[in-house]
């Protein structure tokens, strides 16, 4: 395969975004498992089956549009972009030259499956070296033959299309490879990539050789043997990268001040300006504690009762001010002395609530849009930001976003866009009041503070609107 010395004019700045989404192969297909029987032989009927299907422009014009479509919902900017760079370059032909100098044919399934998860190990790896014919075989003969007699591959219809999204996903994610490497962030672009087919960390795990996959060091490099030369063919491993066990996590320790509760008056929040999508002003909410002697607390990320409130002072005093109550009013002032009077639950200033002392799990979305640049004063420049939370009645959640810029370019008529989506997040959640533990896959947990936001008069809880880590989140739905 054609793939670590070349650039191709598709491997652009703007498709770097969309890279680490366009590389899964989506749900539609299962992740092999199992390995082939080695025969021994090398000749194409002891690969696999052949699975060949026809394309037409009209097929890879809706691969585009459909990916483009799929794309839109949770990253505008970077489907605007894939839309623009697939108008101008021939996804098809670029896949073609991926197979230069291989017996892998554009026209078989099998095959352009085979080049993409070959390609996946390739990136996964940053590898330097162009795999041998033989590791391409062993790869088609032990991951997709498995797959011959499933769908989508075993039904001519569907293994068009599903050929067809292949190729198309394996072009966006060479892209954004070799873009990284020129932009040197090819440690962010390789944290972010998917885990829906072959977890990268697998494949870093696994060398690719004239067996295919297998643990490093188990078999022999990948190089050409004369058939005649090679030895008999060692017993099966399992191709499937194996799953190694991550470093022993330490138990999430007590919180050190704890005591910090004992001393809050109430938690609130009040209004305040932000900047949003293109430098536009808007409101924001941010979480106050007010303590009971007077002081007031603007609590960020960490939970109230992992804050060392005199360690904090001295790193952030714009944090902290004095409150007190004048009759129905709250009367507030910041560092700079000067006093502003607030009624509660009157537009400005409202009470947060805890979850509920028995409230371990919710069933419900969040989501926080943000962002920045120049755009809504006439400049050129527009940031988006978004950040999502799917917490689950199961105690399970999720936590993905993504990254948008554009420039017009009005003013010096070159315009441009990049985006990135977040690397995928989950693991498992608690609610205790006030804080929210996440715990991910590895055993690591953190807490968070947490409030739901409140509504009415007298205020009532609002679980539509959250703080998690002292951002505002709301339900998206």
């Amino acid at each position: 395969m054609t793939l670590t010395a070349r650039l191709l004019a598709v491997a652009l700045i703007p498709l770097l975004p969309a890279a680490a989404a366009a590389q899964a192969l989506g749900a539609e297909i299962q992740s092999p498992q199992a390995p082939m029987p080695d025969s021994g032989l090398d000749n194409r009927s002891a690969e696999a089956p052949a699975l060949p299907f026809a394309t037409s422009a009209g097929l890879r014009a809706e691969t585009v549009a459909r990916h483009v479509r799929d794309l839109r919902a949770s990253n505008p900017v970077a489907a605007a972009e894939i839309a623009r760079e697939m108008s101008r370059h021939d996804y098809d032909a670029i896949f073609r030259s991926f197979l230069t100098g291989t017996d892998l044919r554009a026209d078989d399934a099998g095959d352009v499956l085979t080049a993409f998860i070959v390609l996946q190990w390739m990136v996964a790896n940053d590898a330097a070296v162009e795999p041998s014919a033989g590791a391409l075989r062993a790869v088609r003969r032990r991951m997709v033959a498995p797959l011959a007699d499933k769908p989508p591959l075993s039904q001519p219809l569907s293994r068009a299309a599903f050929a067809e999204q292949v190729k198309l996903r394996a072009v966006l994610h060479h892209a954004g490879w070799q873009a990284a490497k020129r932009l040197g962030t090819l440690p962010t672009f390789l944290a972010g990539l998917s885990k829906d087919f072959i977890p990268p960390a697998k494949l870093r795990a696994v060398a690719l050789t004239d067996d295919g996959l297998v643990g490093q060091g188990g078999r022999r490099p990948s190089r050409e043997t004369p058939s005649a030369a090679r030895p008999p063919a060692a017993p099966s491993v399992a191709v499937a990268p194996p799953t190694l066990p991550g470093p022993a996590a330490e138990p999430l320790a007590a919180p050190r001040h704890a005591a910090n509760w004992a001393e809050v008056e109430g938690v609130y929040f009040r209004a305040a300006t932000g900047v949003g999508v293109g430098g536009m002003m808007v409101i924001e909410y941010e979480p106050l504690i007010l303590f009971g002697d007077g002081t007031s607390y603007e609590i960020a990320d960490a939970a109230l009762e992992d804050v060392d409130l005199a360690a904090e002072r001295a790193a952030h005093p714009r944090r902290f001010g004095r409150w007190t109550r004048i009759g129905e009013a709250y009367r507030l002032s910041g560092r700079d002395g000067k006093p502003q009077d607030y009624k509660l639950q009157d537009g400005s200033f409202f009470r947060a609530f805890p979850a509920e002392a028995d409230e371990r799990t919710i069933a419900r979305s969040y989501r926080r849009l943000s962002g920045g640049g120049t755009s809504a004063m006439g400049g050129d420049v527009t940031i988006a930001v978004s950040n999502r939370y799917d917490f689950r009645q199961d105690g399970t959640y999720g936590r993905g976003g993504s990254v948008g810029a554009t420039n017009s370019g009005a003013s010096t008529g070159v315009g441009s866009a990049i985006g990135r989506r977040r690397a995928p997040e989950g693991g498992r959640y608690a609610l205790d009041r006030h804080t929210l533990t996440l715990t991910g896959p590895d055993g690591q947990s953190r807490r968070l503070f947490f409030a739901y936001g409140s509504q009415g008069s007298p205020a009532r809880p609002d679980r539509e609107m959250a703080f998690i880590g002292g951002r505002v989140f709301s339900n998206p739905d």
